[in-house]
């Protein structure tokens, strides 16, 4: 599977797990807050920060009883342009999820490098070819869909010729119990769709994201706030700063855990083996020409010229010269 560039970072296999703080709607609406959201997810050490775009009017009916909250939370392409500055100033990726065509083209006049889609999309097919055409990265979120729903979505994109496809498995709970995360799933999605996949994190905890790497993710996907007590929709399961920085570091101590698929002798195991591995000792005085017995000779630390491994090969062979109880064999000494 192939790496995806976004925003000059490499995505996928063999690179390091890209890390998106998940502003969302949490900065309630305030550009001031958005932009410390943008600096502090920087420096929690995340990859990318990201926010929500829709037109009020195209996602929800006036009469919806939060309707004038959600009004006051859309921000203009100048704003986005802004954020988007102070993002790449701080060495972030800025993205954003568009929930309506015209939000789709004021992130792409704002110059966001990719498109993240919502679960909510994955059914809404026009949708998913408007934005697959526009040529960008696309991510998409699995969250509260079945495998045939995935599959339509993936084909959809795909019929686009748009190849540069990234999945995130996700439980649309929040927040999610961790036992309902069900990371196992990177590895189906990653079989059935050859793509890349990350984890879409709505858990309290921080288990699955580690978890979720180790089996492979290559994204992940973490709500962020400056305080679990602002008032809001997200505030209460998203993770503060102290948490952000926990978890992020935590992950990348997971891939330092990960290493190499090979198996190999480490040099900073040689010390250890020095001392840990036996070798084949006189347990008695030895004449010349003795034969090699269990009786006559024992298998113990530290490791030494003779490998424990050869005991069956010199047994019944005689001693080319006298060894003294104790003494370690040499290859020499058997003939």
């Amino acid at each position: 599977m192939k790496a995806i560039a976004i925003g000059g970072k490499w995505i996928g296999e063999g690179n390091p797990c890209f890390i998106i703080a998940e502003g969302g709607l949490n900065h309630n609406g305030d550009p001031e807050m958005a932009e410390r959201l943008i600096e502090t997810a920087a420096d929690c050490g995340a990859d990318a920060v990201k926010f929500q775009t829709y037109t009020t009017e195209e996602l929800f009916s006036p009469d919806h009883p939060d309707y004038a909250k959600f009004k006051k939370m859309v921000f203009d392409k100048k704003t986005y342009q802004k954020l988007r500055t102070t993002a790449q100033n701080r060495g972030l990726v800025f993205l954003s999820t568009p929930f309506d065509e015209a939000s789709a083209d004021l992130l792409e006049a704002a110059g966001v490098p990719a498109f993240k889609i919502g679960s909510g999309e994955v059914t809404h097919l026009a949708f998913l070819r408007f934005l697959a055409e526009k040529g960008k990265p696309l991510i998409l979120s699995t969250g509260m869909s079945s495998l045939s729903e995935v599959d339509a979505a993936v084909q959809t994109l795909r019929k686009t010729g748009n190849e540069d496809l990234i999945l995130l498995h996700c439980v649309s709970a929040y927040p999610c119990p961790v036992e309902q995360a069900n990371v196992r799933t990177i590895t189906l999605l990653r079989e059935r769709y050859q793509a890349p996949v990350g984890f879409s994190d709505h858990t309290t905890t921080d288990a699955a994201a580690p978890a979720a790497v180790a089996l492979g993710a290559c994204v992940v996907e973490k709500h962020f706030t400056l305080s679990r007590h602002l008032p809001g929709w997200d505030h209460f399961f998203s993770y503060d700063p102290g948490q952000m920085r926990r978890l992020i570091a935590t992950i990348r101590e997971t891939e330092s855990a990960l290493g190499r698929s090979d198996k190999r002798l480490l040099e900073t195991e040689q010390p250890i083996r020095a001392i840990a591995r036996r070798a084949i000792y006189a347990r008695l005085d030895l004449k010349a020409g003795e034969t090699l017995t269990r009786d006559n000779l024992m298998v113990r630390r530290p490791e030494g010229p003779l490998h424990a491994d050869q005991l069956d090969a010199v047994l019944g062979k005689k001693t080319s010269r006298a060894r003294v109880a104790g003494e370690a064999l040499r290859p020499e000494d058997v003939e």
